[in-house]
């Protein structure tokens, strides 16, 4: 039983290490020790600006086949489960990207790092949670069957558009590390990476906590952070997101350009549809508790001194 499982996540990271190693620039030739050396020129040196408004350096970005290849790989896990695709696709393609921007960046400011670990972290806690879910947990199990039940059956090339529409979303999501190389060092950069990590705290900690409330009792989960959020693992996670494509956006600010509006542009596709999926799926989730629990007032007094986070519907 736990085979197939390990081998869904070590996929992802099979695809991270091959993709990064496939599309890492190559290293500069040593020069040939024969050659006459040149007569070196005097340069003139510039005073360094300000610490606080230095940009950094050019380096190399995520390009376009590489970012694309950590996008659609492990969405194609959809091809064997529908389901995979927006679980452990989803994880391993936030963990592939992230690790790409690590390995094109080394030797980057502290700041664009930080970055692209979001990512990682993301990516591989996304990934072992699942795994844990679905390998001590009957009832996931059981779901993820009945989401396969009603994938097109016959050929799996059916699921093939699903795969890529999500991957091509993935993508979008990662772009802002295309962006990332040229954010300045500042307070605005560091408090928006800031908000990230919280809400990827938040997001970690709904979700252990809400699967460890089910474990012992089936019904609405009203303590810890859910007492304040209905869905914190929903709203920390449209946090941290929308923080990821604010740096991006810093970056692009800091050094605009035609390539740099592309990767803007995909940025806040990513942005606006990660927002929408998490939207659609709290309203979802507000309409089958109310119908479940409507009639409790225990629910009722929560719902009135918790928030929901964005939805599609007022309420």
């Amino acid at each position: 039983l736990l085979f197939p499982h390990l081998a869904v996540v070590m996929m992802p990271l099979a695809t991270t290490v091959l993709t990064c190693l496939a599309f890492s620039p190559a290293a500069p030739r040593s020069p040939n020790p024969a050659a006459r050396p040149a007569l070196r020129q005097p340069v003139l040196r510039q005073p360094l600006a300000p610490a606080s408004s230095r940009v950094v350096a050019s380096l190399p970005i995520v390009d376009v086949p590489a970012l694309a290849a950590t996008a659609i790989l492990p969405s194609l896990l959809g091809l064997w489960k529908r389901e995979y695709t927006v679980s452990y696709g989803y994880g391993g393609a936030m963990l592939g990207a992230g690790a790409l921007a690590l390995s094109r960046n080394a030797g980057a400011s502290p700041l664009v790092t930080l970055h692209a670990a979001l990512y990682v972290l993301y990516g591989a806690r996304l990934c072992a949670f699942l795994l844990y879910r679905e390998t001590q947990i009957p009832f996931f199990r059981q779901l993820r069957e009945r989401i396969e039940e009603r994938a097109p059956q016959g050929s799996r090339v059916k699921r093939l558009p699903f795969c890529l529409t999500c991957a091509f979303l993935y993508f979008s999501m990662a772009a802002p590390l295309a962006l990332s190389a040229a954010v300045p060092s500042g307070a605005l950069s560091t408090v928006c990476l800031v908000i990230g990590y919280v809400g990827w705290a938040v997001a970690a900690v709904g979700d252990m906590q809400k699967t460890m409330a089910k474990r012992v009792n089936g019904g609405v989960v009203t303590g810890g952070l859910f007492r304040w959020l209905r869905h914190p693992n929903y709203t920390g996670e449209a946090v941290l997101w929308f923080a990821t494509t604010l740096v991006g956006a810093i970056g692009f600010a800091a050094r605009p350009g035609a390539g740099a509006a592309g990767w803007l542009a995909c940025s806040l596709l990513g942005c606006a549809g990660i927002q929408f999926v998490l939207a659609q799926a709290t309203t979802a989730l507000e309409k089958r508790q109310r119908d479940k629990y409507g009639d409790s007032e225990e629910y009722e007094q929560w719902v009135k001194s918790s928030w929901k986070g964005l939805a599609l519907s007022p309420g």
